[in-house]
């Protein structure tokens, strides 16, 4: 296993380091949950993936993808779609 070698840091300017390192991530790892919760609209998502309009109100009709009314707007969540297209993709080997 190799290691790091640090030249000219005190314990305090690691010690640091090392606590921005820890706080960036727990950032991260937010930004990553707040993101698999944003709600789409469908257009939305079909521009993302690459398909129709079309075809994403197909999937929502016939169920592989979840999608849900917020006031007269039909909204899909982000973690939603990328799990359909997990899905699908395995149905497509499946054959």
């Amino acid at each position: 296993m190799e290691g790091i070698v640090l030249q000219n840091v005190s314990p305090s300017d690691f010690k640091n380091l090392y606590n921005e390192v820890k706080e960036l991530s727990r950032n991260v790892k937010s930004l990553a949950e707040k993101k698999q919760q944003e709600k789409i609209t469908p257009e939305e998502a079909a521009e993302e993936i690459g398909v129709t309009t079309q075809t994403i109100y197909a999937y929502i009709k016939s169920g592989k993808i979840p999608a849900s009314k917020l006031g007269r707007k039909l909204v899909i969540k982000r973690i939603d779609l990328e799990q359909a297209l997990i899905d699908v993709k395995s149905l497509n080997y499946k054959r």
